[in-house]
């Protein structure tokens, strides 16, 4: 590391005018993020809250565009949100549709109001989506004061992205964990291959920090931009975001099953804040890992109906004590899901939440499975669920030899079903079979699973629903339905929902207290 006084200087004030910068901004009720600079911007939307012009970004690389806005907001004054396209809108949607949001449509224009901070996505016409990203107000910085602050440009690392500083950039993480210090990333593009992150240490990234994926297949040893095994004791803090360059080239450079991030044999983690963005596969694994927590977080991956790629949200695998809460989610395949994959049977998959989770996805928006061997699952939750958009709601599919027990879908709303493809939708899909893509046994017990207050917003015309056992040994038992309703109507028995049973299913209970 160079440690010429000039630098140092020169980093030092710098800290000091970003820090004056924040004040000022800290100082409003909410605080607009700043163009990320890497792709052209939305001329679809144009996005104004509070009277002030928003950057709209659009991720434009998927086959299926988005577009959204970011912005921080603590909720002491609503906020006044108006959205503009080019031609009169006919219609229009604003998820979750439980917040009921009213909005006034003025020929090219909709306007409405927000109170709370929420991740909302808005359907306008025949157009792209468009999500508006109202994080809560957290102060990240006031979280690190006591620590060391470490500048990365301090490594001499190109914020341009015009150079790959994988070296660079992994002697600064390598420096820091040894300082227990802070890694603060401010605004810039970072270009770089795998990072492997280290224990003891905060990554703090910028409004407008961006950690950009290399395109070179070659730049990734162990197949994931974010890389952690072993690590403890790490938080990566902030609004900045991490983009895996998936659909940027990444791909079709030949690269298949990347993670964005990965995490093994990790403990007392946290990731806050930050936006996770265009995996090549699943976005974040977190294999044989304990106490690993994430928040605010804002998954965008790509979701296409050709060229099928498992781009699914966030995957706890053999891993307890975990969690996701408040966190907005568009994947092309199963959005959040809790796995088995440890075939050693070392550990278990056992306490983890879901909670406060917008999705969007053409597979599963909740699921556990299909990869089950782990000797059991326990204790699984899913809790505040707001489906937009799914091909299966509720998923519990036993592949493998296990014991799956305590599992509870609740307060879930679920507004539409897709229905691409020559397979129909399902509400509720629980299954013990060993009839898969893929070698497995079946041998599978699931005992105890509460399905509670989940609301579906649109007809079952064309969508059913299925809880079948293997056999006499291998089945489901103790299966509660309670408080759930279909266009505000309860359901009461299996006929309200299509529902196929088979004789491998004990003790089925639909209640509406």
């Amino acid at each position: 590391m160079r440690k010429n006084t000039w630098i140092y200087l020169l980093v030092a004030l710098f800290c000091v005018s970003c820090s004056v910068d924040r004040s000022k901004d800290e100082s409003l009720s909410f605080r607009l993020m700043p163009a990320l600079g890497d792709a052209p911007l939305s001329k679809q939307f144009r996005v104004s809250v509070n009277g002030k012009d928003a950057v709209v970004e659009k991720m434009e690389k998927i086959d299926i565009p988005i577009h959204y806005v970011q912005m921080v907001y603590d909720g002491t004054s609503p906020l006044q949100v108006s959205v503009r396209v080019d031609n009169p809108i006919q219609n229009y949607t604003v998820s979750p549709m439980r917040k009921n949001i009213k909005a006034n449509v003025s020929g090219n224009q909709l306007s409405f109001a927000v109170d709370s901070a929420a991740y909302l996505l808005v359907k306008i016409n025949d157009l792209e989506d468009l999500y508006l990203l109202i994080n809560p107000k957290v102060d990240y910085q006031a979280q690190v004061s006591d620590k060391e602050i470490v500048n990365i440009l301090s490594f001499g690392v190109d914020s341009t992205g015009t150079n790959k500083e994988t070296e660079k950039i992994q002697a600064a993480i390598d420096e820091v964990s040894r300082r227990k210090a802070v890694l603060y990333f401010p605004k810039g593009k970072y270009y770089t291959g795998e990072l492997y992150m280290r224990s003891d240490m905060t990554v703090l990234l910028a409004d407008d920090a961006l950690i950009m994926g290399s395109t070179d297949p070659a730049d990734y040893q162990d197949k994931s931009l974010i890389r952690m095994d072993g690590v403890s004791n790490f938080r990566m803090l902030g609004y900045g975001t991490i983009d895996g360059a998936g659909w940027a080239g990444l791909r079709k450079n030949g690269a298949r099953e990347f993670h964005l991030l990965y995490a093994s044999n990790c403990k007392n983690v946290l990731y806050d804040g930050v936006v996770l963005r265009d995996p090549t596969f699943w976005n974040t694994r977190v294999y044989r890992s304990k106490e690993f927590h994430m928040k605010n977080l804002k998954v965008l991956n790509n979701r296409p109906y050709k060229n099928w790629t498992n781009t699914d949200g966030v995957d706890f695998d053999s891993s307890t004590d975990c969690s996701l809460v408040n966190a907005v989610i568009h994947a092309g395949d199963d959005n959040v899901v809790v796995k088995g994959l440890d075939s050693e049977r070392e550990y278990t998959t056992e306490r983890i939440l879901f909670d406060h989770i917008l999705t969007v996805s053409n597979s599963a928006a909740a699921k556990i499975g299909t990869e089950t061997c782990v000797e059991h699952f326990k204790d699984i939750v899913f809790r505040n669920i707001d489906v937009v958009k799914c091909k299966r709601g509720m998923v519990i599919n036993g592949f493998d030899s296990t014991r799956i027990e305590n599992v509870r879908f609740e307060n879930i709303t679920i507004e539409r079903f897709d229905f691409n493809g020559a397979e129909a939708p399902r509400l509720i899909d629980f299954e013990i079979t060993d009839k898969s893509w893929r070698e497995c046994t079946g041998n599978c017990v699931i005992d105890g699973i509460e399905v509670s207050n989940v609301s579906v917003l649109t007809s079952l015309n064309g969508v059913d629903a299925q809880i079948l056992g293997k056999d006499n040994r291998y089945g489901i038992k103790n299966v509660t339905i309670n408080r759930c309703s279909v266009l505000g109507k309860p359901i009461t028995s299996a006929d309200d929902i299509h529902l196929s049973v088979n004789p491998f299913v004990q003790e089925i209970v639909f209640t509406t207290d």
